[in-house]
């Protein structure tokens, strides 16, 4: 029965995504560069009708891929699909981190990035008189993390308004409590961590420092993200971490799961209609079209 549901729900996802292709013509801007790093460099896709609206709102997307790896152009299709609803959307690359330059890329390099990137479409945004004032962040994944890291904690430093931020599957706590170590701390901090850390409080503090959730507050953006409930890579201690935090905080959010699918997020077409419903709300919400 769930099977045949599935497929039914899969047949509707897959039309409606056809019956978007009616919806606006865009132009995308390629490889525009907003650093000096071999990675920084963003993809703008504007709506014709972007040129005519007295003002624009744009969503970033950033990229998954384990902070190691991935590429600007997998989240190309969330970039189309609403470019044709009329936003103009950009999809970032970013620094990434590894083995052979642990504590050169860390993820405050990434969240620096993010900043340097909305600059850079506040830039094109002048040169082109799109009139962008404000901007939503959206990331999948290690992408998720990011952006909830520069939404949470650096909504401020902000070159444009952030308007909301909206994520898939992000890791939000990167506490020992919630991974089990201090392994993906040490590697997105750059700082090895010892067991005299660990006793003193210091690994601890480390964690919370790049952990999304330290910095939720009543008055944070609202929030829109999803997780899976079958994921094996993002485990559920994200999403309860986070969803604790937004209800003590009193922060505005909303949240979809997805209850059949992993970290791909593909059983679930019925959640997947909810999430891109509350998406659409949240933009005509908080960009105000």
């Amino acid at each position: 029965m769930q099977a045949t549901l599935n497929f039914i729900l899969s047949i509707v996802v897959t039309l409606t995504s056809l019956f978007g292709l009616l919806g606006e013509k865009y132009e995308v801007f390629k490889d525009i560069r907003y650093g000096e790093a071999e990675r920084d460099l963003v993809n703008i896709y504007v709506p014709e009708n972007a040129y005519d609206r007295d003002y624009n709102g744009c969503i970033l997307y950033i990229h998954g891929g384990s902070w190691q790896g991935g590429e600007k152009e997998h989240m190309s299709s969330h970039c189309k699909r609403m470019a044709m609803k009329g936003y103009v959307t950009a999809t970032m690359s970013y620094s990434l981190c590894n083995d052979d330059n642990f504590g050169e890329v860390t993820a405050y390099t990434m969240v620096d990035e993010v900043g340097m990137c909305i600059q850079a479409i506040k830039d094109f945004s002048d040169e082109h008189e799109l009139n962008i004032t404000k901007v939503a962040t959206s990331g999948y994944s290690a992408g998720g993390h990011i952006s909830m890291l520069y939404a949470y904690a650096h909504a401020d430093e902000c070159p444009l308004e952030l308007a909301f931020t909206a994520n898939r599957v992000g890791p939000s706590d990167l506490s020992k409590e919630v991974w089990g170590s201090y392994g993906l701390a040490s590697r997105l901090t750059g700082v090895r961590i010892t067991d005299e850390m660990i006793e003193n409080g210091e690994a601890a503090r480390l964690a919370a420092d790049i952990s999304p959730v330290t910095y939720v507050t009543k008055d944070s953006v609202p929030s829109l993200f999803c997780y899976a409930g079958l994921d094996p890579l993002v485990i559920a201690g994200n999403r309860e971490s986070l969803l604790k935090v937004m209800r003590e905080s009193g922060a505005v959010y909303t949240y979809v799961f997805y209850p059949l699918s992993a970290h791909g997020l593909l059983l679930d077409p019925w959640s997947e209609v909810i999430y891109y419903q509350h998406l659409y709300d949240y933009c005509e919400t908080y960009f105000g079209y």
